[in-house]
């Protein structure tokens, strides 16, 4: 018995290779198949006993190409594939969803197929196609056109190729005759798909209610009340902390109006309209504070409502963590070496000034230990229990020192974390910030900070907030900014707010009378039991150390490196380190690291290979890898051969062979301290 024929013709190939293989496990075996797709062109004539049709675009474009001759013609109705659903299905609840398909007629239908399927927890927006842009939209839904999506939108979701609905075959079915019992195998084999899909329903329903009830249940162990209102104003999130507050039960409240629940209009006003991210209110007799945050994306509004009680506990338990991040003052007055008049004279100001409140202006050349005096004026103060952080402005770029400072809000420039980030002057609350070589900011962020000094508040990049804060700044500078002030490289008005107290560091070569007892403190914090010939201590003493205690600290590390045996002579000085130029000099000729990735490898490898060399073991790539694997910094022996030959190209090592291994250079030990220092270790 010959077959009766039904001719498809689709419009691209992909919609035309689809719908040939559902015709063809429900219909196959009955009625022979010919399909065609419109973009590939059609023959002249075609005949055929039925012709069925993708869409009546398609319909329209095949009699313009060719001459159909049939004895019964159709456009056929399109549902989605039941395999897709699930991607549905996660679309976040009242989404703004653009759905896209290649014609008008198509795309409504579209809709009206996914709202007759029930998936209507999100908001349709027809795609058309002269429009670009689609505001308040990042998710689009489309079968198969993904290509015609605005390239604005990033989250795009094809749900492939739209299949023919049941009406449509059975059409088919009752056009052939096939009779009842066919038509009942060919509704089963379709009915199935339905009862996937059914089940693929039921399931992601049982599992929107456990996750409801499983974030129900998560806010419920917040020590804060949480309260969430939707863009109608209703109640969609009500935590038990909550319920005990305003004395109502969850079934009470949940998907009500704020205002039916909540009968303080003050409340209700800050909550649905205050552009104040906080306000104190006190409630039922208790002192609370409630944070507002508009989630935008969501058109949803979330209040946290925080005991003050609650509120000191998280203050103190907050700078605790400060201290376990290292923002604390590590030096005292009994760290600073030296017995010389100049010396102890100024650690008696020092620590008068420590009693004020006022910003101290530590002066002093490079490497005299400004930052010694600042760690103890600052423990010698009463905000000793404060945090105490410190910061380098030269190694930082004026922008980066800017959001290291004063923090950002989120999403004021690209890389911004989310939420924004606090600043320094916010995280040293109740303590003491010290800004290491003020001289070299530039004048935008000294304008800044001019506000912080004045006003006792700040505002972060990006932010309309004003913070007020309680710091105490200590500045240090080995410039003149004085002079700076009069060339106009510095605010004269910023210098006087930092000059109320000052404080003038000795150089080391107008004292050195410590020398003996610097260099018999350093090699005694190096652990090693050396003896350093009185001949090396009286040409240490001769020097000029225009790096002052830096730059003897330095020599030491050196000679204490290569020293053989437990004697340090006068073999061992490297003298052509004591140039007239001074260290300092040398160290302003040094690359800085390019970000802070770089600096760390480069202070890791160094101190690791200064240590080896101290220990007389190689320093081979292999073991430097291992090393940093224990310490939690972790370099494969690719990444420390890379490293390593850019601190060979710059003198910082050299590198041999077998038992040799690597070896730090006076150069490197230099560079180790001056990275240090960048590093604020």
């Amino acid at each position: 018995m010959i077959k009766q024929s039904i001719t498809l013709i689709a419009g691209s190939t992909q919609t035309k290779q689809v719908l040939y293989e559902q015709l063809q496990q429900l219909l196959g075996d009955y009625v022979h198949i010919t399909s065609f797709a419109t973009m590939n062109g059609l023959p002249a004539l075609l005949t055929a006993d039925y012709f069925l049709f993708s869409s009546e675009v398609t319909r329209i474009e095949a009699n313009e190409m060719c001459q159909i001759t049939g004895k019964e013609m159709i456009v056929g109705k399109r549902t989605v594939h039941h395999q897709f659903i699930d991607q549905l299905l996660k679309i976040p609840q009242n989404s703004n969803v653009l759905i896209v398909n290649d014609d008008d007629f198509a795309t409504i239908e579209l809709i009206e197929s996914l709202y007759q399927l029930g998936i209507d927890h999100f908001r349709y927006v027809p795609f058309k196609r002269d429009q670009l842009f689609y505001k308040n939209i990042d998710i689009a839904v489309s079968p198969g056109e993904s290509h015609l999506c605005p390239p604005s939108i990033k989250n795009v979701i094809d749900i492939g190729v739209r299949l023919f609905d049941m009406a449509t075959i059975l059409k088919v079915v009752e056009y052939f005759g096939l009779g009842e019992k066919i038509s009942s195998l060919i509704s089963e084999r379709y009915i199935r798909n339905i009862i996937d899909l059914q089940r693929e329903l039921s399931v992601a329903e049982q599992n929107a209610i456990h996750f409801s009830q499983h974030i129900q249940n998560v806010v419920n162990t917040v020590d804060d009340g949480i309260l969430a209102i939707n863009h109608q104003q209703k109640i969609t999130v009500f935590n038990r902390r909550l319920e005990a507050l305003f004395h109502l039960s969850l079934d009470e409240v949940i998907h009500k109006q704020l205002s039916k629940v909540i009968a303080r209009q003050d409340i209700i006003d800050f909550i649905l309209h205050s552009n104040d991210e906080s306000k104190f209110f006190t409630i039922y007799g208790v002192d609370l504070v409630i944070f507002r945050h508009q989630m935008e994306t969501e058109n949803t509004i979330v209040a946290t409502f925080k005991s003050i009680n609650q509120a000191f506990e998280v203050e103190k338990l907050a700078q605790q963590e400060l201290k376990n991040k290292g923002f604390y003052a590590k030096y005292n007055f009994d760290d600073i070496v030296g017995d010389h008049p100049l010396l102890k004279d100024c650690i008696q100001i020092a620590k008068k000034l420590a009693l004020s409140e006022h910003p101290i202006l530590i002066q002093g050349e490079t490497g005299t230990g400004k930052e010694l005096f600042a760690h103890s004026i600052h423990l010698h103060s009463v905000r000793k229990n404060g945090p105490f952080i410190a910061i380098n402005c030269s190694a930082l770029t004026e922008s980066l020192l800017e959001s290291e400072l004063f923090g950002y809000e989120e999403g004021t420039f690209t890389g911004a974390l989310k939420g924004g980030k606090k600043g320094l002057f916010e995280l040293a609350e109740n303590g003491t910030i010290f800004l290491d070589e003020i001289g070299d900011i530039s004048l935008t962020v000294q304008s800044h900070l001019l506000r912080v000094l004045q006003e006792k508040e700040l505002r972060r990049i990006g932010g309309r907030k004003v913070i007020p804060i309680n710091v105490r700044v200590i500045a240090a500078t080995n410039k003149n900014i004085q002079t700076k002030s009069q060339e106009g490289t510095f605010r004269s008005d910023l210098f006087y707010r930092l000059n109320v107290l000052t404080l003038s560091v000795p150089p080391l070569r107008k004292r050195k009378m410590d020398i003996p007892l610097l260099v018999k403190y350093f090699i005694t914090k190096s652990g090693k039991w050396v003896k350093v010939e009185e001949e090396v201590l009286e040409m240490l003493r001769k020097q000029e150390w225009f790096g002052n205690i830096r730059e003897l600290k330095s020599v030491i590390d050196y000679m204490l490196t290569i020293c053989d045996g437990d004697i340090i002579g006068l073999k061992d000085i490297p003298h052509d380190r004591f140039q007239k130029e001074g260290i300092q000099d040398i160290i302003t000729s040094f690359p800085i690291p390019k970000d802070l990735l770089e600096m760390n490898d480069y202070l890791f490898l160094l101190e690791t290979i200064k240590q080896c060399n101290n220990n007389g073991k190689p320093a081979s790539r292999q073991l430097i890898s291992i090393i940093s694997e224990k310490n939690g910094h972790y370099l494969s022996p690719q990444q420390v051969r890379r490293r390593l030959d850019s601190l060979e190209i710059e003198g910082f090592i050299t590198k041999g062979r077998g038992r040799t291994g690597t070896r730090i250079t006076s150069k490197g030990v230099d560079y180790l301290h001056f990275i240090a220092d960048i590093a604020g270790t």
